[in-house]
C-alpha cells in the first residue's frame, strides 16, 4: 500500500488504511517481548565478538561484519543456515541486518552459527 501511494506521487486517499485504523483503535502490543528477543540476540552477540549500536526502538540490528565485504560475510552465515541481509542493500556498506521479530528459540539456536562464522574472520 504505501508503495503504491509513493508510485502515484500519494495522490489517492489510503482508503484501506483508513478502515484498518477505525477497527484497531485502542489496540497495543507490549514492548517488552521486543526487548526480550533484542536482549537476547545483543546479549549474544556481543559474547561472539560482534559490533553494534544497540537499537532502542526497532525488531531489526545492524551488526558490523568482520569483514569490508558485508556480502562475503552474508554468505558465511548462509552457511551456517543464518538469514541475513548485507547492509550495503540499506546504504550501511560493512553491515548486516537481521530481524529479532522471530521465536526466542530462533534466535537462541543461532548463536552457535554466529560465533562459528566470526570465528573464521577475527584474529
Amino acid at each position: 500500500m504505501t508503495l503504491a501511494n509513493r508510485i502515484l506521487g500519494f495522490v489517492n486517499a489510503p482508503a484501506l488504511m483508513q478502515r484498518i485504523i477505525a477497527s484497531i483503535q485502542g489496540a497495543s502490543v507490549d514492548i517488552s517481548e521486543y526487548q526480550r528477543k533484542r536482549d537476547i540476540l545483543c546479549n549474544n552477540l556481543a559474547e561472539c565478538g560482534y559490533e553494534f549500536v544497540r537499537p532502542s526502538g526497532a525488531f531489526y540490528l545492524f551488526p558490523k561484519s568482520p569483514v569490508p565485504d558485508d556480502v562475503k560475510f552474508v554468505k558465511a552465515l548462509q552457511d551456517e543456515l543464518i538469514l541475513v541481509v548485507p547492509g550495503s542493500g540499506f546504504g550501511c556498506p560493512g553491515h548486516f541486518r537481521i530481524a529479532f521479530c522471530v521465536d526466542d528459540d530462533t534466535i537462541i539456536n543461532s548463536i552457535p552459527g554466529f560465533k562459528s562464522a566470526i570465528q573464521g574472520y577475527v584474529i
